[in-house]
């Protein structure tokens, strides 16, 4: 029977060959590892922590030392921090407690009743759930100057809609406030007001000569003419033709496209938030887009000129009946902020932070904003 002692040194013998061989990138033959299996058999619990503390003594004692990068020691220390950090701890975290808002939409125009659609925010982790979003049981009503002048009524359908039962409308530049209520949500409110609506002084077509450079289209020149309304106005235009339905002269029904046009100046844009922000910049390059935006921040009450250029169907030939529809609306700041931070939103890249959403809603989400329009029919059969 051995002598613990003399097993004890045999053991340490064995640690400090296995601690050079790995520090040293050796490998025992069969032989030695045959011998190694039979020395480690021999140790026993007790003897190997014994063991173990001197050896992680006898490492770490002179640490302060500075030392090579190929000291064992160093090696050793190196590789014990490596495998640490490929050690990973699942930690579950309880996300904290979501309190849903009132989600609203209400563009308003003197041109229809009151209408909304009122729903309500839901946490991100029951985005593929939207069954239950719309709210059907809120009451909404609209006050001028305090005093109640419509209330909004559900329409029994599955999305969200209400709208005045008494067809009311809103005025232009008059200040409305529409306050949101449904059981277990916060109310909210939101102000706006209908803007004046553009005064389009003129408005001509003339056939051009040339044609568009990706569809081969012929073009057209759309010309206009803007007065300039007291106080800083948003614009936004978009031209349109109106073809007969089925192609009969008689029909009373018109499909209608939207035309791409040209943007080649400095007093529109195509984007919302360029109008919103503007920067200095050099001379428009040519681009192209279906809806222009313009504000009248710098042109000091004067009359504003647009020439625009368009791309009609080739099939037209001689369709007496196409017309150019020029469609022009006066925005409020608020419908311009929330156009703004949709365009922001969607094109977002996945980089950086993610545009907020506006909102003018207090104790809720959405958008409460007032527009006007005017339109100019341009008839076809008389372009130059």
């Amino acid at each position: 029977m051995d002598h613990p002692y003399d097993r004890s040194m045999i053991m340490r013998n064995h640690l400090d060959m296995v601690l050079l061989r790995f520090l040293h990138g050796g490998s025992p033959s069969q032989a030695q590892a045959l011998t190694n299996r039979r020395q480690r058999g021999l140790l026993r619990s007790a003897d190997f922590m014994r063991v173990a503390g001197r050896g992680w003594t006898r490492l770490t004692q002179n640490l302060w030392q500075p030392r090579p990068l190929h000291c064992p020691v160093t090696q050793l220390l190196t590789a014990c921090v490596i495998l640490l950090s490929a050690c990973e701890t699942t930690v579950e975290i309880d996300p904290p407690d979501y309190d849903p808002e009132l989600n609203i939409t209400s563009n308003f125009t003197p041109d229809s009743a009151w209408a909304a659609r009122v729903a309500k925010t839901i946490p991100i982790g029951n985005l593929g759930d939207t069954t239950s979003i719309f709210v059907d049981n809120a009451t909404v009503t609209i006050y001028r100057d305090d005093v109640l002048v419509a209330r909004l009524v559900h329409d029994g359908g599955e999305d969200g809609w209400y709208e005045s039962p008494r067809m009311r409308t809103p005025r232009t530049n008059t200040q409305y406030r529409m306050v949101v209520e449904a059981p277990g949500l916060p109310s909210a409110s939101a102000i706006s007001m209908v803007p004046l609506p553009p005064d389009i002084l003129t408005a001509e077509i003339t056939r051009l000569d040339t044609f568009s450079p990706f569809t081969s289209d012929p073009q057209h020149l759309v010309s206009f003419s803007l007065a300039d309304n007291p106080g800083l106005n948003y614009y936004s235009f978009t031209i349109f033709l109106a073809l007969p339905e089925g192609g009969s002269p008689t029909s009373s029904e018109f499909t209608v496209h939207e035309l791409v046009m040209t943007h080649n100046s400095q007093q529109w844009s195509c984007y919302f938030s360029e109008v919103l922000n503007p920067i200095e910049s050099g001379p428009a390059e040519d681009e192209f887009c279906t809806i222009g935006i313009l504000s009248d921040r710098s042109s000091n009450g004067q009359i504003q000129n647009f020439d625009i250029t368009v791309g009609s169907f080739s099939d037209l030939g001689d369709e007496l009946d196409a017309n150019f529809i020029l469609y022009v609306m006066a925005l409020s700041p608020e419908y311009v902020e929330h156009r703004s931070a949709i365009e922001e939103h969607d094109n977002f890249d996945g980089f950086g932070q993610p545009a907020n959403l506006y909102t003018n809603f207090e104790g809720g989400r959405g958008i409460f904003a007032g527009y006007s329009t005017r339109y100019r029919v341009l008839d076809l059969a008389r372009t130059e």
